[in-house]
């Protein structure tokens, strides 16, 4: 273990949140007690400390703290990749730290540091007889999840990854990105409405999840009808942000669409009936692809989901005690802060920074670009602290990620060991331990 593992500590008590049922999962709490430790990680992509105080004071307000806020420990994480160039990580160097527990060069998706094949957490819990899934808001292939369920030397090699899950047996594969699972002339069965939805695959992969065992969902009905043990959910990706592609869309009347929340409900569902117990990776993506774009409307959009996934998972740690739920980020984007609208009368400007793409795609004029004299992007702000009269606006300082730590908060079984500032790999850690059964104190 990394000797700066303890470098500080920032004891940190979370006052509780109301919990609201948004899943329907299942009682299985007559296996909770012969079940061993489970463990969910949920990342937040590109979740810093600033994103987190935003939903806050959006969202929740001054007097209700929000459920991934409300988790009775926290801490920080660095996030600076085992890169020889970089300071700032991406993606794939960010999950693997905590997918394998060593630090990585940036691009490195599963794999050690020399690209080298090493045992994932996903990995482990497989040799343990645990159930395993991977469920997201984007594309299930995303670098994130492949890090633990699909090693491979480049993080754009999504067919590769999509292949490599099937490989390992990963039980609950629920998300979007159906267009690497269809071969190029299998339209699949969401319709193509944007430029990005055409099938990229080289054969068809859904048949092959079939045949090996798999239920397969697409849309509401279809995925109502999941029980497992093994399932493959291909849905509407990114539907809540889909609008700043598609002009008119309207996520709440697609069929396709499941919310995030029910997918992780449905996957504790079925991962949850394993007396072994399960290991669950939940990522939501489109957090990061509010902060390449600047769009602090889609990150609220977006935040809402993780709190409502972690609202799910502690109703659901109500029945069954012994599951560890960790909810952080591989690191931050956008240099994203908080600001008031105005300094002593005068309007305070924004920044003259550029986003990667105008929002929306399809408008004349976008709504995320800097504005003559420092005005306020719509997708900026005002944004109403709730319950209040006080309002506030974003600005940013990169279209890239920063290196910023970034928050975690646990619930559960060893969660009390994530107070304190640790290395990023320090997830792999404690999990790790925590299964092996070691002590709380092992240095």
């Amino acid at each position: 273990m990394s000797p700066h593992r303890r470098t500080a500590l920032v004891t940190t008590a979370l006052t509780s949140a109301g919990v609201l049922i948004l899943g329907g999962c299942s009682d299985t709490s007559s296996t909770a007690e012969a079940a061993g430790p489970s463990v969910i990680i949920l990342s937040g992509d590109g979740m810093g400390p600033q994103q987190r105080t935003a939903l806050q004071y959006y969202l929740y307000g001054l007097d209700e703290r929000q459920p991934m806020d409300a988790l009775p420990y926290a801490g920080f994480l660095d996030t600076i990749p085992g890169d020889p160039e970089y300071a700032v990580t991406d993606s794939a160097a960010g999950a693997t730290a905590w997918a394998i527990g060593q630090k990585v060069p940036n691009g490195t998706t599963g794999l050690g540091p020399n690209g080298e094949s090493v045992p994932t957490l996903l990995d482990v819990a497989k040799e343990r007889g645990m159930s395993t899934g991977l469920v997201d808001d984007h594309d299930v292939t995303n670098a994130t999840l492949a890090a633990f369920g699909a090693p491979v030397p480049d993080r754009d090699l999504k067919v590769d990854i999509a292949k490599g899950y099937l490989d390992r047996g990963v039980d609950v594969l629920f998300g979007g990105g159906e267009k690497y699972w269809y071969p190029a002339d299998d339209p699949g069965k969401i319709p193509d409405e944007g430029e990005d939805d055409a099938s990229e695959g080289d054969t068809d992969l859904v048949a092959r999840a079939r045949d090996a065992g798999y239920q397969y969902a697409f849309d509401q009905t279809t995925f109502d009808g999941l029980s497992g043990p093994k399932a493959l959910a291909l849905v509407q990706d990114s539907a809540k942000r889909r609008s700043t592609e598609i002009d008119g869309y309207d996520y709440t009347r697609d069929p396709h669409y499941v919310a995030p929340e029910r997918l992780v409900a449905k996957a504790l569902d079925i991962l949850g009936a394993n007396d072994k117990g399960f290991f669950l990776v939940v990522e939501s993506d489109d957090l990061d692809s509010a902060g390449h774009e600047h769009d602090a409307q889609n990150m609220m959009l977006a935040g809402e989901s993780v709190n409502a996934m972690v609202q799910v998972i502690t109703e659901y740690q109500k029945d069954h005690p012994n599951v560890l739920l960790i909810v952080t980020a591989d690191h931050e984007t956008g240099g994203m802060t908080i600001e008031n609208l105005s300094d002593d009368g005068e309007p305070e400007p924004n920044s003259d920074q550029v986003a990667d793409d105008p929002v929306p795609y399809w408008a004349k004029v976008p709504e995320n670009m800097p504005l003559p004299d420092g005005g306020v992007p719509k997708r900026s702000g005002p944004f109403t602290i709730k319950g209040t009269d006080r309002r506030f606006k974003v600005d940013w300082t990169t279209a890239e990620h920063t290196g910023t730590m970034v928050p975690v908060t646990a619930a559960g079984p060893s969660a009390e060991r994530f107070t304190g500032v640790h290395p990023n790999t320090y997830v792999h850690d404690v999990v790790t331990e925590l299964w092996d059964g070691t002590p709380e104190n092992r240095e």
